[in-house]
Order: structure tokens, then C-alpha cells, then sequence
């Protein structure tokens, strides 16, 4: 009798379990430096970048010459005799092969992953509250793990100096730079933020603002009056945990102004930096930024072509918010300091 597949949150339960880690991401990053270790036992210690060919044989997956059919990235598949092949899209950048490769690889760590096709999603529309992309999600916290190592990771980020040093460190991981800047600050003991800019609408315009059945006083096209609309705005963030600790919120689809280096960065395509204040809600205030363009697909430039940016903000003088219970509600509120 064929078992019925196991659901998400039973295959994360389980990891959990067996690593005797304290959550799940923890779990995955057990595993991820687990298998870090047996590459440092069989080979000697790595240099950069990591050859995620070798940390799949580890893991006992074959290569296949066939193309994904079920991811346009990447993906896992039973081979019929206990084992798993992987197919990956020889078209992607080197960048986005690699992480797609050390994703899966991750999905090997969950128990049953020769049960089924494992397949990389478009990590822009997954929902943490969804098991199924939770699970998808911890595979990439592992696939960091696995990409940008530790201890060398830490030993190189602790040489970053610039802006520009940050694209080095990208180059010599054979990572896109949003992955780096992520990987820099989740691993960095200072108070840092890394916040993705793109351009769009705000909420309230979507719908609204270059719709193609009405006119304007200016009698501009639709599409153009829509791109005039745009500003760069947070997309998401990733936080250090000092940075957490501090009680700092930035919101999603905040704005910030054409002006200082966030903007020099999207409009030259070239990075920049500097000291400036930035209106950012809560989070309002002084901060040392470093900002780097991204590349930008046409139909999502700015209303000049400007691309969208990746940014470290280094906090300089920043209103410290604190959590608070409301004794008349008994719920927690946004309390402030100086």
C-alpha cells in the first residue's frame, strides 16, 4: 500500500525534532554546516567560491542534462531508484544557478525528499503563514549557509570598508549582490538594515493612476502619467539582530526622496554612499547608506530609467521605539525614546 505524502509542516516538525534545534531555521542552518564540515573533511578547508557541484554529490544527487519542467530555475526529482536528479536551467545567470543549486540541495535535508519533485519558486510571492512556502523559504536560509560559509564568509565581510567593497564580495562568492547584501547583515553583530528599493506605486494608486479608459488635464499617455507616479520605495528589508533589538519597523512601500545616495545610485548605475536623513515612518532619521544598483528589467525602471537599488543603512541617529503594554487595553503598543 503507496503511504500517503507527508504534509509540510510534519517534514519541518521532523527536522526540528531530529536536529534538536530550537526552531526551524536553526534546524536548516545545522544541516547546511553539517554538510559544510563533511566538504572541509573530504576535501581540505574551501576556497571561494564553493563548488555547489561537489556539495550536491556529497548529498548523493545526480546531475541531469535535462531542463526543468517544472521551475523555470531549478529542481529536484525522484530518479525512481531511492535517489534524486537535479535539473537546472543552463540559461539563468551564474548567480541565480548557483543559489538555485544550493536550494536544492537544501530540500535533501527534510526527511521523504525523494518522495516527490522539489521545485525553486519565485520567492516574491511566498506567504510565511503557508507551510508549503515556509518550507521554500527555510531551504533558502540554508542555501545562504551553504553559499557564503562560515567562518570565511565572516573573515571576508569583516574587510568590507565601502560601498564598492560589497560587489567584490559578491564577485568573489559568485552571488547576485541583493544575496550578498543579505548574507552581510543577517551575519554582522552592528545594527544594520539591508532594504530593497524598487519603483512602483503606492497602494493606493494601484488602479488608479494611468488607467487606460480615462484621460488627464495634461494629456499625457496613461503609461507615462503611471511612470511619472513612481517613486522608489521599500520592497522588503532583511535586519541584523542588533538592529532588531533596537525596535526599529521600516514599512513596506515607504518612499524615499529623489535626492542623497539611494537615488544616485538608481539613476547612475553606479554605487554610492554617504550620510543622510531619511524619512522612513518610525524608523525616521540619520544614516550612513550604501547603495547599489540592481539590474532592472524594462517594464520596472523608474519614470527616467533608473534601476532599483539594494542598500546597507548603518543607523546614525535614530529614534529608539520599544515595545509597550497599554495598561487600559492590555495590548502592546509602539512606545519611543530619544
Amino acid at each position: 500500500m503507496i503511504q500517503p505524502l507527508r504534509k509540510a509542516e510534519s517534514l519541518i516538525s521532523e527536522l526540528v525534532r531530529v536536529t534538536g534545534a530550537s526552531d526551524a531555521a536553526a534546524a536548516v542552518r545545522i544541516k547546511a554546516r553539517e554538510l559544510i564540515s563533511g566538504y572541509v573533511a573530504s576535501f581540505g578547508e574551501p576556497s571561494m567560491p564553493i563548488d555547489v557541484q561537489v556539495l550536491a554529490s556529497l548529498r548523493g544527487i545526480r546531475q541531469s542534462d535535462e531542463a526543468p519542467v517544472h521551475s523555470i530555475d531549478a529542481e529536484l526529482v525522484p530518479d525512481g531508484v531511492g535517489g534524486v536528479t537535479m535539473r537546472v536551467n543552463p540559461d539563468r545567470p551564474e548567480a541565480r544557478r548557483r543559489f538555485s543549486i544550493a536550494h536544492e540541495i537544501s530540500h535533501t535535508f527534510f526527511p521523504d525528499y525523494t518522495e516527490k519533485v522539489w521545485c525553486r519558486t519565485d520567492a516574491r510571492f511566498r506567504d510565511r503563514t503557508d507551510p508549503d512556502d515556509y518550507l521554500e523559504m527555510l531551504c533558502d536560509i540554508a542555501a545562504a549557509e551553504l553559499l557564503f560559509p562560515q567562518p570565511w564568509f565572516s573573515q571576508d565581510a569583516a574587510t568590507v570598508a565601502r560601498c564598492g567593497d560589497l560587489i567584490r564580495l559578491a564577485t568573489t562568492y559568485r552571488a547576485s549582490r541583493e544575496a550578498t547584501l543579505r548574507r552581510y547583515v543577517e551575519t554582522s553583530p552592528e545594527s544594520l538594515v539591508a532594504v530593497y528599493f524598487v519603483w512602483k506605486l503606492k497602494p493606493t494608486q494601484k488602479g488608479i493612476v494611468g488607467r487606460m479608459d480615462q484621460g488627464n488635464l495634461f494629456g499625457i499617455t496613461p503609461e507615462q502619467e503611471r511612470r511619472d507616479a513612481l517613486r522608489l520605495r521599500i520592497e522588503y528589508t532583511v535586519m541584523s539582530e542588533s538592529f532588531k533589538a533596537s525596535g526599529h519597523f521600516l514599512p513596506k512601500d515607504k518612499s524615499v526622496e529623489n535626492a542623497g545616495p539611494l537615488y544616485e545610485a538608481a539613476s547612475t548605475g553606479l554605487p554610492a554612499e554617504g550620510e543622510c536623513f531619511l524619512d522612513l515612518g518610525q524608523a525616521s532619521g540619520r544614516y550612513q547608506v550604501w547603495a547599489i544598483p540592481l539590474w532592472t528589467a524594462d517594464d520596472q525602471l523608474g519614470a527616467r530609467g533608473e534601476n532599483a537599488v539594494a542598500a546597507i543603512l548603518r543607523p546614525v541617529s535614530v529614534r529608539t521605539h520599544h515595545r509597550r503594554m497599554d495598561i487600559h487595553t492590555g495590548l502592546l503598543t509602539d512606545g519611543g525614546s530619544s
